[in-house]
């Protein structure tokens, strides 16, 4: 009984942190971190959490403490306080903002209609981004972000992770942050198991699905590991490359920013054969989509009215 009374005030001190830091916070955009043991930080603003709860439940017949975050009127994170390292409310930071909810927003290769025409429509894929946790060598660099279910046509489930470089300058109140296509760590620890119907169409009668190449080097390995690459325009060869999206202090204020990465390049939802993956030794087995016009938004994408 004595563990658990101690274990309710430390979580009630927790949030009487917050209810009495809140009260005397300043002016403009605030938020409050919570750090992790798993490394990462979450950020959650004023502007979008109306409030905390504290609450608890019973696992496997130990209680556990639960910090709810409140937005629209509805739990929309719950975090056991045991995995909670530090607590922090304070001014957001430029780089603080890209952690958080936002959309992927990016055109798929589309399918043809039944006049054999390719047609596409922009999906927006939900993203979850946190950052490293303070201390860390990434802190400031990096942004972590993670996608639920990446849009199929075919309504197949496959999760993805990728990164974010962030940079900024104070002097000229411009930043950037770069998209990166990894062709050495695969998008997800699951594999692909949809079959050669599944991939996306090259015609209207045929996909981008090309099966095992006779050149790669022990055959069939039998994994179909999924990447994230984009395609070298000189070389014409798949690769990893990093997309960079240029935005001002500005574009932080304006909820309906697009942070749009070149249009020249595209991202290449792929599988191979191996880790890593590599063109030259023809890893490749077939590209799941192209998406085309890849930007962050904090919406999903609405069709403009004409």
């Amino acid at each position: 009984m004595k563990v658990l009374t101690n274990m309710r005030l430390q979580a009630c001190a927790v949030m009487i942190l917050l209810v009495t830091v809140a009260s005397a916070s300043a002016t403009g955009v605030c938020r409050t971190a919570i750090t992790l043991k798993n490394g990462t930080q979450e950020i959650l603003p004023d502007t979008l959490v109306q409030r905390f709860t504290y609450t608890h439940t019973v696992r496997d017949g130990k209680t556990c403490h639960l910090l709810n975050v409140i937005k629209n009127g509805e739990v929309a994170m719950t975090i056991d306080t045991d995995s909670i390292v530090a607590l922090d409310y304070g001014e957001m930071t430029h780089y603080e903002h890209f952690a958080g909810d936002w959309w992927l927003v990016m055109s798929p290769n589309g399918q043809p209609n039944e006049q054999g025409v390719m047609v596409t429509e922009a999906v927006s894929a939900r993203v979850h981004a946190v950052l490293p946790a303070p201390g860390t060598p990434e802190y400031g660099r990096l942004i972590y972000c993670h996608i639920d279910s990446v849009p199929h046509r075919m309504g197949l489930r496959y999760d993805a992770n990728f990164v974010l470089r962030y940079a900024h300058d104070d002097g000229s109140q411009r930043g950037t942050i770069t998209l990166v296509l990894d062709d050495r760590h695969p998008v997800t620890s699951q594999q692909y198991a949809g079959d050669a119907s599944t991939y996306a169409y090259f015609s209207d009668e045929a996909t981008w699905y090309m099966g095992v190449s006779p050149q790669h080097e022990g055959g069939d390995t039998g994994k179909r590991y999924m990447y994230f690459v984009g395609q070298n325009i000189d070389t014409q060869h798949l690769e990893g490359m990093e997309l960079t999206a240029n935005w001002s202090d500005a574009d932080q204020q304006d909820m309906e920013h697009e942070y749009s990465f070149p249009r020249q390049y595209q991202i290449y939802w792929i599988t191979a054969l191996d880790i890593p993956y590599s063109y030259i030794e023809h890893d490749e087995v077939g590209f799941i989509d192209i998406f085309a016009s890849p930007r962050l938004m904090r919406h999903p994408w609405t069709k403009p009215l004409k």
